[in-house]
């Protein structure tokens, strides 16, 4: 086994920041249950607490994590496996490099009754061609997911 301290390590990251018109109750509502997030992403089952289970099924599969960080009204954070690790037939592909997905949703008050809402999703691996185009497609999904959330915030507000 490789020793992952050793190896050659290449940051896949996305960042968004938007600002919506609700409290920060109602965006933790949105982010952190799993009520909430069926509504704007997809279906989710949620253990709200750290280490407890995520499972988001997004159709063609079901991606489950873990909870690394739940402050409620401020931080929600999770860790999730790449979706095809499993599926990737290891003699094609170095799946030693790859660090979980990590995603974390801050929540900012500001003036006036709303929030901003930083969204950071980010993972290390080798930079091998399918991890670009895995995480490329990943964060166009996510683009999607995140403008479906703010809509939801929007009409709940």
């Amino acid at each position: 086994m490789n020793d992952p301290d050793q190896l050659s390590r290449v940051e896949h990251r996305m960042e968004r920041t938007f600002e919506v018109a609700a409290t920060p109750e109602q965006v933790w509502d949105a982010i952190a249950t799993a009520d909430g997030m069926s509504a704007w992403m997809a279906p989710t089952r949620l253990d709200p607490q750290v280490g407890g289970e995520v499972s988001i099924d997004l159709g063609g599969f079901v991606s489950i994590g873990v909870v690394t960080d739940y402050t409620p009204n401020h931080r929600f954070a999770i860790e999730e496996p790449w979706p095809l690790a499993d599926h990737m037939p290891t003699a094609h592909h170095d799946l030693s490099a790859l660090t979980p997905i990590a995603t974390e949703f801050l929540v900012e008050s500001t003036s006036g009754g709303s929030c901003v809402i930083r969204v950071v999703t980010s993972a290390y691996g080798s930079g091998a061609d399918w991890e670009d185009e895995f995480f490329s497609e990943m964060v166009d999904g996510w683009g999607e997911m995140l403008d479906n959330l703010a809509t939801h915030l929007d009409q709940a507000s």
